[in-house]
């Protein structure tokens, strides 16, 4: 019994996981990092798509670039987020409360699940589409868009996934 219960044990050890070298690890982690080019052009297609709905042209973006605040890998290489804001102010091409449905039916088909809620506690009130939901932050891994609407305004906030740095950022100490 005992030679038994040895060989079942000496069995399932042979097929458990092994502990994963350093570089299969690092590997995993490559693979989970964000591309880029593939984040930015997510936040503008959410971004040129919503505010398509309110009206055909908006002014320029008051930011659209690259931002810290994603931290670093594990590895210590340094992320950022591609991030949008930019306000509409004048007449709408529907009701705040159909642009706002509408935006949050596209979203959701996009995968990012959202509802719209009410805000009166900003003035005007507005009619507010969110993902992660209204006032919880961002995603883990820093995504979040925000959506807000009222009578003759709209405004629009995006940040994508965080991706790694350019190393050819001219912004960057080490390039100048």
């Amino acid at each position: 019994m005992v030679l038994a219960a040895l060989l079942t044990s000496s069995a399932l050890t042979g097929c458990a996981a092994q502990p994963r070298t350093a570089k299969e690890i690092q590997q995993v982690e490559d693979s989970d990092r964000a591309d880029r080019v593939a984040v930015e052009q997510e936040i503008r297609r959410l971004y040129d798509e919503a505010t398509a709905l309110v009206a055909d042209t908006w002014p320029s973006p008051d930011t659209m670039d690259w931002g810290t605040g994603c931290g670093d890998y594990a590895d210590g290489t340094p992320s950022e987020s591609w991030n949008i804001f930019n306000q509409y102010k004048g007449p709408t091409k529907s009701s705040p409360e159909e642009t706002a449905e509408r935006v949050a039916k596209m979203w959701t088909d996009y995968g990012f699940p959202t509802k719209v809620v009410e805000d009166n506690k900003i003035y005007p009130p507005r009619k507010v589409v969110s993902y992660p939901p209204y006032l919880t932050g961002v995603r883990e891994d820093g995504f979040a868009i925000v959506f807000t609407i009222g009578e003759n305004y709209a405004d629009f906030s995006g940040y994508s996934r965080c991706a790694p740095i350019d190393p050819d950022d001219p912004v960057l100490p080490k390039n100048w």
